[in-house]
C-alpha cells in the first residue's frame, strides 16, 4: 500500500476511482468525529476484547507512538525468530517522524510474549515500512531473516534493506537503479533459486520507466552477493507492474505472482516459473473480471493449498471490485498447479472495501483447505469506518468467524494474517490492523493480536 497524501504523500488509492476517494473522506471524517473541536475530554477509545462486536478473545494489542503515523500499515508473518516455536510478525508505521517527515518505522514482535523483539528507523521521507516481509534465510545462519521496502517518492531513490533475524543487523542494502521508481514499493522472498544455500528476494518498482512511464519492473537478488539475478517488466506504460508480489519459495517449483494494478485500466495478475538459469518464464494469468477496478493493488499471496491437489495456490485482492456495488472487494485464488480459478470470494457490502488484507489463514478448520482472513477497512457494521475482517473457508467460501470494530473511523482491517496456534488452544490465531485508528490521535494506528476459532 502506498501512504496516503499527507504533506507531499503518495495516496493509498491514488489510483483507486473516485468512489473510493469519497469512502476515504468519510474514514477521516469518523476520525476527526472522535474528538471534534472544542471537546475537552473525548469519550474513552474502546480497547482489548471491548473493542469488537463479537465475543473476541484479545491476546495482545500494540498501539502507534504518534498521530499520523499509520501504525499497522502493512502487517507480516515473519518465520520464528525468538526461537518459541511460535511465529513472529512485523509491522510498519511508514509515515512515523522519528528521523523527520515520512522517515517510517518498522517492529517485530514477538507473538507469544507480547515482546518487541526488534525496532528499526528509516531517513527523512524515506517512507520506510512501507512494504515488510519475511525473507527467509538470507545470511544462512538458521533463523529467518526480514526485508523492509522504503519507496520514498521525488527525487529520493527508494531502497530495501534484509535485516538478521538472530540480531538485527543489516545484511543488505538494495538501490533503485532512478529516482522516483517507487523501488521498495513491494517486497518479498523467493527462496533459494541458485541453491548456494542462501534465501533471494524480489523488490517490486511499480514506477520505473522500463517500457514506457509508470511500466514497472520486478528486481530478484541473490541473498548471498545482492547482485541483481533477473528483472521482470512491465508491458506497457502506466501497468504499475510491481504494485503486489509474493513469491512461494518452493524448491521443487519456485513460483512468482506480481500485480499489474493499472494494466488495461483494472489490473492483472501475472504468475512466473523461476530459475537461476532462465530467469522468470510466464506461467499463468491472473485476469480482471466484469467488475474489475484494481486487480493486483498492493495484495498477492501464496496462500497453501486450496483446492486439496497437494500444490500450494495463489490469492490476488481486488478490494474496490464492484460486484455488489463500488467498493464491494473481491479475493481470487487460483491453482498453483494448473493457473486455474478456483475460489471467488466477494465482499458483503458496498463500499467496505473487502480485500485489504494479505488474508492468508492457514488451514483453520482442520480439513486440509487453506482459508482466508480477509480485511474490509470501512466496513460499517460496528460504525462508520470502523472496519471487519471475516474468516472464509477456502473450501466453500462459507463465513467461519467475523471480528468487527466497534470504533467508528478504527478501519480494522488494514491487514490481517494468520501467525499460527499462539496460544496453545488447537486454534489459529490472527494479526489485524487498523491503520487509521485514533487511539493516540488522528491516524496513529494499532494491531490485535487475536484468539482464532477452534473446531473438533
Amino acid at each position: 500500500m502506498i501512504p496516503p497524501r499527507r504533506a507531499g504523500l503518495p495516496i493509498r488509492s491514488r489510483f483507486v476511482r473516485g468512489l473510493a476517494l469519497a469512502i476515504t473522506c468519510i474514514a477521516t471524517t469518523a476520525v476527526v468525529a472522535q474528538n471534534p473541536p472544542g471537546t475537552a475530554k473525548p469519550a474513552p477509545f474502546r480497547t482489548g476484547n471491548d473493542a469488537f462486536l463479537e465475543d473476541v478473545r484479545v491476546l495482545h494489542e500494540w498501539t502507534g507512538e504518534t498521530p499520523g503515523e499509520q501504525f499497522g500499515w502493512v502487517t507480516r508473518k515473519v518465520g520464528d525468530l525468538d526461537g518459541d516455536g511460535v511465529i513472529d510478525f512485523a509491522s510498519t508505521a511508514p509515515t512515523r517522524r522519528t528521523n523527520g517527515p515520512n522517515s517510517g518505522h518498522v517492529a517485530v514482535y514477538s507473538s507469544r510474549s507480547g515482546k518487541r523483539l526488534f525496532a528499526w528507523d528509516g531517513k527523512r521521507n524515506e517512507q520506510f515500512g512501507n512494504s515488510v516481509a519475511h525473507a527467509g534465510d538470507v545470511n544462512a545462519d538458521g533463523t529467518p531473516d526480514v526485508v523492509v521496502g522504503a519507496p520514498a517518492g521525488g527525487r529520493k531513490p527508494g531502497r530495501a534493506y534484509v535485516y538478521s533475524g538472530k540480531d538485527g543487523s543489516v545484511l543488505l542494502e538494495l538501490t533503485a537503479e532512478e529516482a522516483g521508481d517507487r523501488f521498495g514499493l513491494k517486497v518479498c522472498s523467493i527462496g533459494d533459486l541458485d541453491g548456494d544455500g542462501h534465501a533471494d528476494v524480489a523488490v517490486g518498482a511499480p514506477s520505473c520507466a522500463s517500457t514506457g512511464k509508470d511500466a514497472g519492473r520486478v528486481y530478484a537478488y541473490s541473498g548471498k552477493s545482492g547482485d541483481v539475478l533477473f528483472t521482470i517488466d512491465g508491458k506497457a506504460a502506466g501497468d504499475n507492474f510491481g504494485s503486489a508480489i509474493d513469491g512461494n519459495r518452493d524448491a521443487d517449483d519456485p513460483q512468482l505472482v506480481v500485480g499489474a494494478m493499472k494494466q488495461g485500466g483494472t489490473g492483472r495478475g501475472y504468475v512466473y516459473r523461476l530459475s537461476a538459469k532462465d530467469g522468470a518464464t510466464p506461467f499463468f494469468t491472473i485476469e480482471p473480471d466484469e467488475t474489475a477496478a484494481n486487480l493486483g493493488q498492493y495484495f498477492a499471496v501464496y496462500c497453501g493449498d486450496v483446492d486439496g491437489d497437494g500444490t500450494g495456490d495463489v490469492a490476488m485482492t481486488d478490494w474496490n471490485n464492484a460486484a455488489g456495488g463500488p467498493g464491494t472487494g473481491r479475493l481470487y485464488v487460483h491453482s498453483g498447479k494448473t493457473g486455474e480459478r478456483v475460489l471467488t470470494l466477494t465482499g458483503d457490502k458496498p463500499g467496505a472495501g473487502f480485500g485489504t488484507s494479505i488474508s492468508d489463514a492457514g488451514d483453520v478448520d482442520g480439513d486440509g483447505r487453506a482459508d482466508f482472513i480477509v480485511g474490509s477497512w470501512q466496513h460499517p457494521e460496528g460504525g462508520a469506518s470502523a472496519g471487519r475482517c471475516t474468516l472464509r473457508s477456502g473450501k466453500d467460501g462459507r463465513v467461519l468467524a467475523t471480528y468487527t470494530s466497534t470504533q467508528p473511523g478504527d478501519t480494522l482491517g488494514f491487514d490481517a494474517t494468520g501467525v499460527g496456534d499462539v496460544d496453545g488452544d488447537g486454534g489459529i490465531d490472527f494479526v489485524l490492523s487498523s491503520a487509521w485508528s485514533g487511539i493516540r490521535g488522528a491516524r496513529s494506528g494499532r494491531v490485535f493480536l487475536v484468539a482464532g476459532p477452534t473446531f473438533e
